[in-house]
């Protein structure tokens, strides 16, 4: 493993047991296993890492949005296909899991923390869209508002998991509710 994504899994493993406002560069350092002139090197202050988790937590989601767009089928099988896949990471990455947490706890205010939960109800409204254009889903359904609704879904089985079994259920949770989203989109009751 790198130096740099030693730091970065270093990091994550110190937020999940404290707060950021209470982790220190030293733990950071210890919990990786590499000196703090090292983590220096690489990072200059415990910003510049809180900002590498946030974008390393980007990079990750982006790789399943684009392998999912990639695949054939239609939009709404895209839809659920993009939610289990970032339900799949969120359960299993350690440096994602971190990213929430700073996102989440407010403890960076810097735009890149919140920016994602807004760009998955664009990407959300776009298949949606296109699922009215391929038939998938009901044109009676309006974009705007499915987006959000899939959006609440989603983020309300992330906070339920995190705060119940560190992520764990979250693809099981994301199945689970699966079935009622399908109903609503073939139906076009989120209109």
């Amino acid at each position: 493993m790198e130096t740099r994504e030693a730091l970065l899994l270093g990091a994550a493993r110190v937020l999940a047991r404290m707060s950021y406002d209470k982790a220190r560069l030293r733990d950071i350092a210890a919990e990786s296993g590499i000196s703090e002139g090292a983590l220096y090197f690489h990072f200059g202050n415990k910003d510049q890492v809180a900002s590498a988790i946030l974008a390393a937590r980007q990079e990750r989601m982006t790789v399943v949005l684009t392998d999912t767009m990639a695949g054939d089928g239609p939009a709404m099988e895209k839809l659920f296909r993009v939610m289990r896949g970032l339900g799949k990471l969120i359960a299993s990455d350690e440096v994602v899991q971190a990213g929430i947490m700073l996102a989440n706890g407010t403890s960076t205010e810097a735009a890149e923390a919140h920016e994602p939960f807004f760009e998955w109800i664009r990407i959300a409204r776009t298949l949606i869209r296109l699922g009215i254009d391929d038939g998938s889903i009901t044109d009676t359904t309006d974009p705007e508002t499915a987006a959000e609704f899939v959006n609440y879904t989603f983020v309300g089985a992330q906070v339920v998991s995190g705060l119940a079994d560190s992520w764990a259920s979250l693809p099981r949770r994301l199945v689970a509710v699966e079935g009622a989203l399908r109903v609503l989109l073939a139906s076009g009751q989120s209109s």
